[in-house]
């Protein structure tokens, strides 16, 4: 199934909004949040190299005096602390850790190098930044490792209040891209939008050619279709013309075989009426309206009724029970002279052949027509050749075979197809289905 050009660009136009938007919304945010981790660590480094040049080794302890140290580092709960360790025993570490539920990390790093990384004790969160070094003391070195430790809060409240901002501006941003995005879909799709409506107005016989401006793209098409559309026309009226010569043409040599004495033959009389009948059929249909016959959009109703009510008069003495199912949405795309002419011929037939009941149903885009009746049916065996041309059933008395070579030629030229069958009322069934497409042959 093809997606239309309106439908896919609408896609197009969701996907952007719903990955590109929220896809930049993240990556920004997580472009500031390295740079934010990175920030830390240097502050860090500058605390971690301010504690070492304020240490004082005195044999196994060192000796420290937080005053020289960044008030941060002697208030409490300020988020930022520092510990001296050295082989598993705590040396020092900052008055602001007093109420800190926080125990450095003891493992050995190697002197001179240092680690950052994110710990998690007691269900909170810490940054620690580790450097070691050795104190040369005399005829020992004492090996120690300061830890600078900031609470993640600190670093978590930077971020939000970013975040916060950041989606503010994005949610802006996607209401104007929604909305350029709308006004976009609209400009790009109206040239499409008035095609298809100024089609459907081709097809309801409102107008005859396309006179809508158009972008580049679509007015070549336009040009295309309209060219057409006079060709068609053109044609439509040599048709016309060529067999309407054509059937006055006939009708004065069969007059005069009318008047021969040949004509009291019954088998002579008999295909006289038939070509009479066919000239009278061909005459019909090339008086009927010039308009090309896709143009049209015939209800199917009223003219069921009004077959209904002329066959019941005509039929009166025969008691016929007519139904009829149709809804009233129910149309027929073609000229309203053929499609009386198909049901027509399939009424007349059916009520001929009927004993009491005859039931007519219309449903279905493209059109369907379905035609029974409870009399005695068609055989199997002729019901393949019924519809060939030539071929005839002789059964007036019976119903069937008036006139279905002209039902069958009419179908075809609407490209649709008509079966018979077997009906539930007992007799035979008639069934006409439409093709889809919105043309009719013309010869």
């Amino acid at each position: 199934m093809q997606l239309s050009l309106k439908l896919r660009q609408g896609v197009i136009s969701l996907v952007l909004l719903l990955f590109l938007l929220p896809g930049s919304f993240f990556a920004i945010e997580q472009a500031f949040y390295t740079q934010l981790l990175t920030s830390t660590e240097q502050k860090l480094e500058v605390h971690m190299y301010s504690i070492l040049a304020e240490v004082q080794p005195q044999g196994e302890e060192v000796a420290l005096s937080n005053n020289l140290l960044p008030p941060d580092f002697y208030r409490p709960d300020s988020g930022l602390t520092a510990f001296i360790t050295s082989e598993n025993k705590l040396l020092w570490q900052s008055d602001s850790s007093i109420n800190l539920q926080f125990e450095p990390p003891m493992h050995q790093i190697l002197p001179a190098s240092h680690e950052f990384v994110l710990m998690e004790q007691h269900q909170k969160k810490f940054w620690v930044l580790s450097f070691a070094v050795l104190f040369d003391s005399g005829d020992s070195t004492l090996p120690i490792t300061i830890h600078v430790v900031q609470d993640d809060d600190l670093l978590q409240e930077p971020l939000q209040s970013f975040r916060t901002t950041l989606r503010q501006w994005f949610v802006g941003i996607a209401a104007v891209l929604l909305l350029l995005t709308l006004l976009a879909y609209y400009w790009t799709t109206r040239p499409l939008w008035l095609l298809d409506k100024e089609i459907n107005k081709l097809e309801q016989g409102k107008q005859q050619q396309l006179v809508g401006d158009y972008p580049t793209e679509l007015q070549k098409i336009k040009e295309d279709l309209n060219l057409l559309l006079s060709s068609q026309n053109r044609q439509k009226q040599r048709y016309r013309h060529h067999l309407s010569d054509l059937a006055h043409a006939l009708k004065t040599p069969i007059a005069v075989l009318r008047t021969s004495k040949l004509s009291e033959q019954p088998e002579l009389r008999e295909q006289l009426d038939r070509i009479t009948a066919m000239i009278e059929h061909q005459l019909k249909r090339a008086a009927s309206s010039g308009e090309d016959v896709w143009q049209k959009q015939i209800a199917v109703r009223p003219l069921m009724e009004k077959l209904e009510a002329a066959l019941s008069k005509i039929y009166r003495d025969k008691g016929i029970q007519l139904e009829i199912e149709c809804q009233a949405s129910v149309s027929f795309r073609g000229d309203e002279t053929d499609f009386m002419e198909i049901l027509g011929n399939l009424m007349d037939n059916a009520c001929k052949a009927c004993h009491h009941r005859v039931k007519v149903t219309a449903f279905g885009q493209p059109l369907q027509l379905d035609v029974e009746d409870d009399g005695p049916g068609i055989p199997e065996h002729k019901m393949q050749d019924m519809f060939e041309r030539g071929t005839r059933l002789d059964t007036y008395k019976d119903g069937h075979g008036v006139g279905l070579s002209i039902v069958a030629e009419l179908v075809r030229s609407y490209s649709g197809v008509l079966q018979v069958s077997r009906s539930p009322l007992g007799g035979a069934r008639f069934v006409v289905r439409f093709s889809e497409t919105k043309t009719r042959e013309t010869a």
